[in-house]
């Protein structure tokens, strides 16, 4: 039976000194070498070799970001990663598995960043540290006045980094909050994949990366009811376009 974690605040961890990251992985060798490291550099660490160790020092733990291992003894870590992102919590996934089909699943069940073994560890504190960045509202670089706007039922709000539909919170990543928020204010004209990019990836140029681009814009369109694009339009062989009457 599946234990459902509870709500939790939004954290802004970059006004904490030291934020918290729960790592949950059942090689303790990786466990202690993260943990090690990102003490050192002022972070509070907690680990996990399973899921139901993870569910219990969540609830105490409170943690800013999660690094979840796919291959846990007693659960998938992508049904673990769902649940933990419903409380808005950041999630990193860390595994030995590099193909393609895992990375994006990965990222349809809601993480936000993906991290293949073995890794380097300044790779996964630059990681981690734009994830924190990116946390942060304010520090959400679109270039676009902070103020909420309704589009036919679907309120997005900046202040509180939060998406509703007919006044029902949706569960949107950190991701695909900032490329919904830059595809509504730039309306109506067509965004190519390295544009996206660069706006909110931030001129990552990592292997995959485009093809993440689709992967978010599919789940914001689950998310959002918007399977027939009928909000965020496909432009073949050229991007994508949000489309927001004038006036």
């Amino acid at each position: 039976m599946t234990v459902s974690i509870p709500h939790l605040q939004t954290s802004m961890v970059l006004n904490s000194p030291q934020p918290k990251i729960l790592i949950v992985d059942d090689d303790s060798a990786i466990c202690q070498l993260i943990s090690r490291f990102f003490s050192y550099n002022n972070y509070y660490i907690e680990a996990a070799a399973d899921a139901r160790t993870a569910r219990q020092l969540f609830q105490k733990f409170n943690p800013d970001l999660a690094i979840l291992d796919v291959n846990l003894p007693d659960e998938s870590g992508f049904s673990l990663c769902k649940e933990i992102r419903q409380t808005g919590t950041l999630v990193l996934m860390l595994t030995c598995m590099s193909d393609t089909s895992y990375v994006l699943e990965g990222f349809e069940q809601g993480a936000d960043d993906y991290l293949t073994k073995p890794f380097n560890l300044e790779i996964l504190k630059a990681k981690i540290a734009a994830l924190l960045k990116r946390r942060n509202i304010g520090e959400i670089s679109l270039n676009t006045p902070n103020n909420s706007f309704t589009i036919e039922g679907l309120t997005i709000d900046p202040n509180r980094c939060e998406v509703t539909l007919n006044d029902e919170v949706l569960p949107l990543t950190t991701l695909e909050f900032e490329l919904l928020y830059f595809l509504a204010t730039h309306p109506n004209r067509v965004w190519e994949r390295s544009d996206l990019i660069s706006a909110v990836w931030g001129n990552n140029r990592e292997v995959g990366v485009e093809r993440k681009v689709d992967v978010h814009i599919g789940q914001i369109r689950k998310k959002i009811d918007d399977l027939q694009g009928q909000i965020i339009k496909t432009v073949r062989g050229r991007g994508y376009l949000f489309e927001r009457s004038q006036g």
